[in-house]
This record gives structure tokens, sequence and C-alpha cells, in this order.
């Protein structure tokens, strides 16, 4: 009888954990396929794009679209960058307008 509970427990206990592993992956190919899917967004913010919120907008509403989502990468990659907020700021403390 102790032989058959223990089995039973066991049996139980991996059930739980092969649950708990099915979990964990598909969470990791959640999060994987959403990286994958606002790579373009992702090229755009670190580039410092001049558009950067209307790629990340179009991304969010056609990046689905296969052709739309390549169209935002060459977009977020040879689009106009700007300086960083902070460099500018420096800049113009360092470099005050003249009067």
């Amino acid at each position: 009888m102790i032989a058959i509970s223990i089995a039973i427990f066991a049996l139980i206990a991996l059930g739980v954990a092969a649950l708990f592993l099915h979990m964990v992956v598909w969470l990791l190919a959640a999060i994987l396929g959403l990286l994958i899917y606002f790579i373009p967004s992702i090229i755009a913010a670190a580039r410092h794009h001049e558009h950067f919120l209307w790629v990340l907008i179009l991304n969010i509403v056609l990046g689905w679209s296969g052709i739309a989502w390549i169209a935002l990468i060459v977009w977020a990659i040879l689009g106009e960058r700007r300086e960083p907020p902070l460099r500018r700021l420096g800049a113009d403390a360092f470099n005050p307008p003249a009067r």
C-alpha cells in the first residue's frame, strides 16, 4: 500500500513538473516572439530615429504583415537620426547662444 501511494505521489509530482516546464517553454516562446515582432521599433529606438513613434505605431498595427515588417526595418535602419536628448542638452549648456 505504501509503495502504491509513493508511486501515485511520484506521478503527480512528474505531472506538475511537466506542466510547469510546459508553461515556462510557452512563456519563453511568447517573449521571443514579441522580441522578434518589435525588432523594427527596437532598432529605431537604438538609433534615435527621428520618427520613432511612427515606427512603433506602425509596428504595432501592421507588424503582423511580413511586407510592412520588412519595410519598417528598412525605414528604421535608413531613417534620419537625431542626437539623443542628453547630448543636445549638453551641447546647449556648453555652447550658449550668442547675444
